[in-house]
């Protein structure tokens, strides 16, 4: 009998569990998975996405690692191209940049030079950071860098649907990839639809004022902003970018040429950045309306709170600018969301 039951559709999960549900279901039918990486066995069990994996599995499938990405990213492709479906979880995704050059320039690229006789279904669990204490080394997100490199595929799931999709389908598939997990979104509950596709642009709500794309945690800060909007009688379409490698912009394209206003609010800086990069696409495509896009501000991530609330868009960022693109004063104040005002400490 499964210890994974898959979730109804009539209930919600966390973030959390949907992750610790999809892995773990997948883990009981192909025993060539294999999770590890560090404090993947502690009692925190990853934020709850490793819980009762080690009871479960044993210390051969769910392990802690020495603190050295590197060689712990190549101990993943070694198992990966030997048939394995190894999961290496880092607790922030800054420190992905010490295995890049594993990432980037073996695993992105063993289909490639040996002409498609192998492959490294690495994938990689990159866990993004925020709120006073993290500070500018534990809170940054990579997903428009790595998302740049031909062969590795990069996701950025924000709903408990889409996450555990995104686990269902990626342990089915032969290249390696790298999902960022906003460490905000863990406690935050939706229901699932179980699909056999992989998610790519997820439609939040629809409407006719107003287009806004998000990624990562800003879907939920996009969604608070709607929400308001919504009850000021404006009415929002409102997309998850999911797939950051192969976004399909279709749908977004429908949405933006109908209501001739677009917000997309990025989970990074600005600079070489998915949100212009879908703008752009955008504008090959033909659309001609007003735009913009908010992300991080051009500094480091800060430390204190106060300045995260500058660094940061956030509700009320998004709603006044959305009101500033349809002609209404921008006066509005959002109190901020209890996921950032409830967190105490760097960990």
């Amino acid at each position: 009998m499964t210890r994974f039951a898959l979730p109804s559709d009539l209930e919600p999960i966390t973030y959390a569990n949907a992750i610790r549900i999809s892995i773990g279901h997948s883990m009981e039918v192909n025993p060539k998975i294999v999770v590890y990486g560090l404090g993947v066995d502690d009692p925190t069990a990853m934020y709850g996405t490793t819980k009762d994996y080690p009871e479960i599995f044993g210390a051969n499938r769910c392990f802690d690692t020495p603190l050295s990405e590197d060689s712990m990213t190549g101990l993943g492709i070694g198992l990966s191209i030997n048939g394995f479906r190894p999961i290496h979880v880092h607790q922030r995704s800054d420190f992905l940049l010490l295995c890049a050059n594993q990432l980037i320039n073996i695993a992105a690229k063993i289909k490639y030079v040996s002409n498609g006789r192998m492959s490294a279904p690495l994938i990689v669990r990159a866990i993004v950071g925020r709120s006073w204490g993290q500070g500018c080394q534990h809170s940054q997100s990579f997903h428009s860098l790595f998302a740049n490199i031909p062969g590795i595929r990069v996701f950025a799931p924000a709903t408990s649907q889409d996450v555990f999709n995104v686990y269902a389908n990626l342990l089915k598939s032969d290249y390696p990839a790298v999902i960022f997990e906003h460490r905000m979104l863990y406690n935050l509950s939706s229901r699932i639809n179980m699909t056999d596709a992989m998610p790519n642009v997820t439609c939040v709500s629809d409407g006719d004022d107003i287009t806004i794309c998000s990624v990562s945690h800003m879907t939920y800060e996009a969604q608070r902003a709607s929400e308001y909007l919504n009850s000021r009688g404006y009415s929002c379409a409102h997309y998850s970018i999911v797939d950051i490698t192969k976004t399909d912009i279709c749908e977004i394209l429908g949405s933006s040429m109908k209501t001739n206003r677009l917000v997309i609010i990025d989970h990074g800086w600005l600079n070489c950045s998915l949100a212009h990069t879908i703008g752009y696409k955008l504008y090959e495509q033909g659309f001609r309306g007003r735009s913009k896009c908010l992300g991080y501000k051009d500094s480091p991530c800060p430390t204190s709170r106060v300045l995260e609330d500058v660094f940061y868009p956030d509700a009320q960022l998004i709603a006044n600018e959305c009101l500033a693109m349809l002609g209404v004063q921008p006066v509005v104040s959002i109190d901020k969301s209890q996921l950032i005002t409830s967190f105490k400490g760097p960990f």
